[in-house]
């Protein structure tokens, strides 16, 4: 009776450690998702800052 409930302890701590692994992946996961998603923003809004520069100066010599 002693081997199946050490058995059992071992696996039920071997699930409880792999369920809270997987819960700080997912954590990490969406913290990483977040930060890719605020880069992309910026790198976006710093693409049109360009685009709206190089169109300024060729404007305002045109006319």
């Amino acid at each position: 009776m002693s081997k199946l409930l050490n058995s059992r302890d071992e696996w039920k701590n071997k699930a409880t450690e792999r369920a809270a692994e997987l819960r700080e992946l997912r954590k990490t996961q969406k913290r990483h998702l977040k930060k890719i998603a605020e880069l992309k923003r910026n790198n976006c809004q710093l693409k049109q800052l360009v685009e709206a520069k190089k169109t300024l100066p060729s404007s305002i010599s045109q006319p």
